[in-house]
């Protein structure tokens, strides 16, 4: 591989490169120690080892655990600094921010990470819209009345298993 990359002026970065047991090959297999764990993160995403409902091998993909706490505290610090705009401001923010975070991390498999996003993101629009005074303006019954229905929903926006057209009948809706 470096003498590869060598032909278009790239290099390998040693410290980020393994060579990981992964695929079909690893399905059924332990965590082998000197292979080392058969997952990997790669563009906000860790890949592992999965199967299909029917036990075949499938490329799973979830939400980084780390990016998704680094993007929940600079959403934390930036609705802390729209609080003095009011909630109709740190709503509107926390609106376009989740369907953008959707928008990209919207894959197959994901809907569970992409849940629990939304609804930690809720759970901090909650926070400071109650610390706009010194008393409590909102309880959970009219935030969820109110407020959680005009959040977006979680939903898969990439479906990067589809079925084949060979396997859909003719006239049928699932396609």
């Amino acid at each position: 591989m470096p003498e590869r990359l060598a032909d278009f002026d790239l290099e390998v970065e040693p410290s980020k490169t393994a060579l990981l047991r992964f695929g079909s090959h690893a399905l059924g297999r332990g965590t082998d120690t000197a292979a080392g764990p058969r997952t990997f993160s790669f563009l906000g995403f860790t890949h592992y080892v999965g199967r299909r409902r029917r036990g075949r091998f499938v490329v799973g993909r979830k939400t980084d655990g780390k990016r998704r706490t680094k993007k929940l505290k600079l959403l934390n610090e930036r609705l802390r600094g729209l609080r003095t705009q009011g909630g109709a401001a740190m709503l509107a923010y926390l609106v376009r921010h989740l369907r953008g975070h959707i928008q990209y991390y919207g894959v197959s498999g994901n809907s569970r990470s992409l849940a629990g996003y939304i609804y930690f993101a809720g759970g901090l629009l909650f926070k400071w819209l109650n610390r706009r005074s010194q008393r409590r303006s909102l309880t959970w019954k009219r935030f969820s009345a109110a407020i959680r229905p005009l959040l977006p929903r979680a939903r898969i926006v990439h479906d990067l298993y589809p079925v084949p057209w060979r396997k859909t009948q003719t006239g049928s809706r699932m396609v």
